[in-house]
């Protein structure tokens, strides 16, 4: 199962990038498919053992532990994104933007849900960037269940690990000694 997650990972970022360089210059398209070979497979499975390794990501899990629930994986995904604007210069705007939510259906009390953003603006055009986010929450059968563990290796830990988040700003922050310019 866990190779299973890896690959749905990998396969999603793959497949996006293999798109993107179909209309694209030569050098833009030799570029992209460096960024293709530089996708770690073995971080993307390291980065989904982190987010299941909280036990639940429900919405209306614990946001105080630093070791379980929503608020533990909400703050261990920013810290990957600081790390990883550090190591490109502080080429990452890291945000986190938030709402308090209440009386919907499954989520009857005031709940805080909160997004974690890495915007990596372009180098020629700052109005031009990437947005890099993805869906944090998992939960079991029971939708109001929010102590049960619930990993979610592949709801959604596979693709914030390796489709839209973590590997992704990996890759496209440094290529080689530059971020990927645009």
């Amino acid at each position: 199962m866990r190779n299973f997650w890896v690959k749905n990972a990998l396969s999603g970022l793959l497949v996006s990038l293999s798109w993107a360089s179909l209309a694209l210059s030569s050098t833009l398209e030799t570029e992209l498919l460096a960024l293709k070979e530089a996708v770690q497979v073995s971080r993307i499975e390291q980065d989904i053992t982190t987010l299941a390794g909280f036990g639940t990501r429900h919405t209306l899990s614990d946001t105080q532990s630093n070791e379980r629930g929503i608020g533990a994986a909400r703050r261990w995904i920013e810290a990957e994104f600081r790390r990883i604007s550090l190591a490109c210069g502080g080429c990452l705007e890291i945000q986190v933007k938030g709402a308090s939510i209440s009386g919907e259906s499954r989520i009857p009390e005031a709940t805080d849900v909160v997004n974690v953003i890495a915007i990596l603006r372009g180098e020629t055009d700052p109005d031009r960037y990437v947005l890099m986010s993805g869906d944090i929450d998992s939960r079991v059968s029971d939708p109001m269940d929010a102590t049960s563990d619930s990993p979610g290796a592949n709801d959604n830990a596979s693709g914030m690990a390796g489709v839209s988040a973590q590997q992704t700003a990996r890759v496209t922050t440094w290529h080689g000694p530059q971020p990927v310019s645009y």
